[in-house]
């Protein structure tokens, strides 16, 4: 009796390898864009810090008030009056004095998360008046 391969075993091999590739892609595919929502979250949160550090600082060049802010934000950057929940965050504005040879007082302005860890600063400087 003759052995007669038909090609089911080759049809078989190729169809295994073809699955594995697609796994090794989909795996591929799917920490792309674990990473991607990863950054967007990063760079949602930022600009967000951005636009509250900058209306601070135009507040603070506008005013004549020579005093520091601590305001607080929930999760989604509406502004409490203080927040306990972890997902909050943290505005704070330090006044820096104009000293001798300056003639320029600063504020320093951290946006911070509520475990203090920093999201951007921003020092502005005003002429003392």
């Amino acid at each position: 009796m003759k052995n007669r391969n038909n090609g089911s075993r080759i049809f078989l091999t190729e169809l295994m390898f073809s699955i594995m590739f697609f796994i090794i892609v989909a795996a591929i595919c799917v920490q792309c864009f674990a990473l991607s929502v990863s950054q967007s979250r990063d760079a949602k949160e930022l600009t967000k810090a951005i636009n509250v550090a900058t209306n601070a600082a135009e507040e603070y060049l506008a005013s004549k008030g020579d005093s520091g802010f601590t305001e607080y934000y929930d999760g989604k950057w509406n502004q409490v009056s203080e927040t306990t929940s972890d997902d909050g965050y943290k505005a704070t504005g330090i006044i820096t004095a104009a000293d001798g040879n300056k003639k320029c007082e600063s504020m320093h302005i951290v946006i911070s998360n509520m475990n203090d860890e920093e999201i951007y600063s921003l020092v502005v400087e005003k002429a003392k008046r």
